[in-house]
């Protein structure tokens, strides 16, 4: 569904739900019952933030060439990460 935004000549401006392509050029007013106009305007974009989008497209490359880890991930604070049994059994480089 999108929101279409009609103006009554009487009132004030209307917001309508229609599926996408189905919004008729005029609606009666809830209000006043006078045939409101449909308002064309710009459609809701909106840009990405920088590190969103780069999260995006490391997203989408590592779905085709994922990366390759040849070391444990190391905390902010520069100490390791704690040791889980699990990481014994991994091959060391």
């Amino acid at each position: 569904m999108a929101i279409y935004a009609y103006r009554c000549p009487h009132c004030s401006e209307i917001e309508v739900n229609f599926p996408i392509g189905t919004a008729p050029a005029a609606v009666p007013c809830p209000n006043c019952g006078a045939a409101s106009v449909r308002v064309l305007s710009a459609p809701m974009l909106a840009r990405t933030p920088a590190a969103m989008h780069a999260q995006l497209q490391r997203a989408q490359r590592s779905a085709s060439e994922p990366e390759v880890v040849t070391s444990l991930p190391r905390r902010r604070g520069g100490g390791a990460v704690a040791a889980h049994p699990a990481t014994s059994r991994l091959p060391r480089p």
